[in-house]
């Protein structure tokens, strides 16, 4: 993880400035996409739970449905959604606002005041991914919770009390660390990818959508990659402590 203690400034001042744009753009990353991410949440956990409802229904597994969402839901789909929807909405904004900015001087103006670019423009924008797509996958995650217990309610009643518990007995502590680490991260990836993409823009403005474009590329590689490893990662710590 980059030591985001470094890029907060020590500088009553500068303090205020680096709150002004991390909220800035928590609002735009987080706030602004919970409406979508509960869409997407509803819509996953509803096809999760018809699928693995009909399919355990057959062999009478219905206990199982809890480790079902724990696996494909938590694990999973949360973290792969909530980078998905983080690149498609956040990443390419911050590369073409920094390529704009850059286009613009505002970054050799800022150079120019020996304000510190790391601590303003990398900083506040790093620490608003992480904690923003952690809340997404968090609210991706209720709402697919409430998805599934309708999709299991869809042929025949199954008590919330009873999905709810089944669901908490699959959840291990494991889950939950990597559930933290891997999103966190893995917004980090994402950021960091927009921000190198867009600060290399050499002053041409027709080169603001080649940058913008290379961030999504780039960033969807970094994403998946990290969602692989870090799955890889949990799955070969499980197999061993098993």
């Amino acid at each position: 993880m980059i030591p985001l203690l470094e890029y907060i400034p020590h500088d009553r001042g500068q303090r205020h400035e680096f709150l002004r744009v991390f909220l800035r753009q928590t609002y735009y990353t987080f706030n602004q996409a919970i409406p979508l991410m509960m869409i997407l949440g509803l819509f996953a956990g509803l096809s999760v739970a018809l699928q693995a409802r009909l399919g355990l229904s057959f062999i009478g597994g219905n206990d199982s449905l809890g480790q079902i969402v724990v696996v494909v839901l938590i694990r999973e789909l949360a973290p792969l959604m909530s980078s998905l929807v983080l690149i498609a909405r956040s990443a390419t904004a911050v590369a073409s606002e920094l390529a704009t900015m850059k286009v613009q001087q505002e970054i050799d103006a800022l150079l120019a005041m020996r304000i510190n670019i790391k601590q303003y423009l990398l900083g506040p924008r790093l620490l608003a991914a992480t904690i923003s797509i952690f809340c997404m996958a968090i609210v991706f995650v209720l709402a697919g919770i409430v998805g599934a217990w309708f999709g299991c309610n869809f042929w025949n009643y199954y008590p919330l009390f009873q999905f709810l518990n089944s669901i908490s007995l699959s959840l291990a502590p494991a889950d939950i660390f990597f559930f933290i680490a891997k999103t966190s991260l893995i917004g980090q990836g994402i950021f960091m990818v927009a921000i190198k993409s867009g600060m290399s823009l050499k002053k041409a403005p027709f080169e603001v959508p080649i940058v913008t474009n290379k961030a999504v590329v780039d960033a969807l590689f970094v994403a998946i990659a990290m969602q692989i490893f870090f799955s890889g990662i949990f799955y070969l710590w499980v197999g061993l402590k098993m």
